[in-house]
């Protein structure tokens, strides 16, 4: 596991109880050290609980450390601005990433270049084009570490390896389903948390289910078409991937980039915002990334526009409300 934030150690200790060997590269050293010694998850602002990481998790930061042992799968959970950096660090290490599954967990585009995760990966390692994955759906980690019922995908071009992962990762609480079209997952998994940022900055002014409805209803439809734009199949933007993780990260008190507009919407300022949650909220990134393609398509992308507007130009989320509200009249299809 390439990366120690909650994600990536919810999955860890999943898989650890599905009775794999779990090792978790964390590239701070700090992190590793308050990890190793008090083997404790938490989710600061989200929840006063504190879950026990499993002892048998190995936690460290030489990456050098991965070349010890044979793992059958590499999965990435770090941040989308860390990914390249990541994938150049493993090239280093001298170990055979050829023979290993790679999956993708991160959900976002590499901020510099506006590619997907597993584009971004495979540009590195081409070698592992064909042998990539990426699993996607609307999984709190927080849910996850407490086992409550949780159904996910897994999409890539290697059915064989879509299937291994299915296996390894399903067990009682936590289901998984294969997929074919890893374009449309991971642009589903990414561009949802601006959407999510929206229904925050929604729930900040205080409006409530009308117009929230209203959000997630639309903004389904710039996903789409955004998705669609750059390969994805539209079907698929109505599954887990898509209608499921939009649903839950735009209602949920555990999304943090819900929680990020909604601080916004208050009349926090986007930067003080985030260092608030204390946490990582991809959004953010992926306002400016969704914004971009968007602008480079040619594509009408309203809500998401005046998302980035309201983080990126500091725009009054009020003003960005009215303008979405008297935009020009028109047919719903």
């Amino acid at each position: 596991m390439l990366g120690g934030g909650n994600w990536g150690l919810a999955l860890a200790t999943l898989l650890d109880n599905n009775g794999l060997t779990v090792s978790v590269w964390e590239y701070f050293r700090e992190r590793v050290k308050e990890l190793t010694e008090k083997k404790i998850i938490s989710f600061p602002g989200l929840s006063d609980r504190e879950f026990k990481l499993p002892s048998s998790i190995k936690i460290f930061n030489e990456l050098t450390e991965i070349t010890k042992n044979q793992y059958g799968t590499i999965i990435f959970a770090v941040s989308s601005s860390a990914v390249r950096d990541t994938v150049r660090k493993l090239k280093q290490t001298g170990i055979n990433y050829k023979k290993c599954g790679i999956l993708s967990v991160v959900k976002g585009f590499e901020p510099d270049t506006l590619k997907r995760i597993s584009e971004t990966i495979c540009k590195e390692l081409p070698e592992v084009s064909k042998n990539i994955c990426v699993l996607s759906g609307p999984s709190f980690a927080i849910e996850v570490i407490q086992k409550m019922p949780t159904a996910v995908v897994v999409a890539g071009k290697n059915e064989e390896l879509a299937k291994t992962i299915q296996e390894i990762f399903s067990n009682k609480y936590f289901r998984v389903y294969t997929h074919s079209d890893i374009v449309g997952v991971e642009i589903a998994g990414a561009v949802k948390n601006v959407l999510a940022i929206a229904c925050g900055i929604s729930d900040g002014l205080g409006f409530k289910y009308n117009t929230k409805s209203g959000l997630v209803t639309r903004g389904m439809r710039e996903i789409i078409k955004l998705g669609a734009k750059l390969g994805g199949k539209i079907k698929t933007f109505y599954g887990l991937s898509g209608l499921g993780d939009l649903t839950a990260t735009c209602f949920s008190q555990y999304s943090r980039n819900r929680l990020l507009g909604e601080k916004i919407g208050r009349g926090t300022k986007p930067e003080t915002a985030l260092r608030e949650i204390k946490s990582v909220a991809e959004g953010y990134i992926t306002t400016r990334s969704a914004y971009l393609i968007g602008k480079k398509n040619n594509l009408e992308l309203p809500i998401i526009n005046e998302v980035y507007r309201v983080i990126y130009e500091n725009k009054s989320p009020k003003e960005a409300v009215t303008d979405l509200m008297v935009r020009q009249l028109k047919s719903e299809n």
